[in-house]
């Protein structure tokens, strides 16, 4: 059996995440404001929001990375935040323009980790999660889910999926 260290699960964590890169904008590619705030039912999110989300939590990744990150939106795309009114968040411009900044910095600190910061205890208190590099693998997979979520709204307003 072979173990994986820490610098390759680094390095997979960070695939998973330039997987979702272009997917994220891809889903926001052509839809209006109007589109983007579009609800599939009462019960859920517009892509806006979820996108949002994905970029607000890219920030909270560096910042536990030891990265100044902020995107300046506040908590709105917090976890079990309440919606609000449109005119209280970014335009879909401003969230693609927010990951494109990110972006780049998330993928620069993940390369520079080495073994000893990912085993380093974990900061979030998340069930079976006992290292930073545990924390790293939950949010890529955290992100993956919300990128499944875009990909579905986009299927539900009419457009053509985002992957092949």
């Amino acid at each position: 059996m072979t173990t994986m260290t820490n610098a390759n699960s680094a390095a997979a964590i960070a695939l998973i995440f330039s997987f979702n890169d272009p997917l994220v904008l891809q889903a926001l590619d052509g839809l209006s404001q109007e589109e983007l705030w579009r609800r599939l039912t009462n019960d859920t999110n517009p892509m806006l929001w979820v996108a949002g989300h994905i970029v607000q939590t890219r920030a909270l990744v560096l910042q536990m990375l030891g990265e100044a990150a902020d995107t300046g939106w506040g908590p709105v795309f917090d976890r079990g935040a309440k919606l609000g009114a449109a005119a209280d968040y970014p335009s879909g411009d401003e969230v693609a323009r927010k990951m494109g900044e990110l972006t780049p910095r998330l993928h620069g600190a993940l390369a520079s980790l080495q073994d000893q910061q990912l085993s380093r205890p974990a900061s979030l208190q998340i069930p079976g999660i006992k290292t930073l590099s545990d924390e790293l693998a939950f949010f890529a997979l955290h992100e993956s889910y919300h990128v499944g979520q875009l990909a579905f709204v986009r299927k539900g307003l009419g457009y053509a999926g985002i992957t092949g």
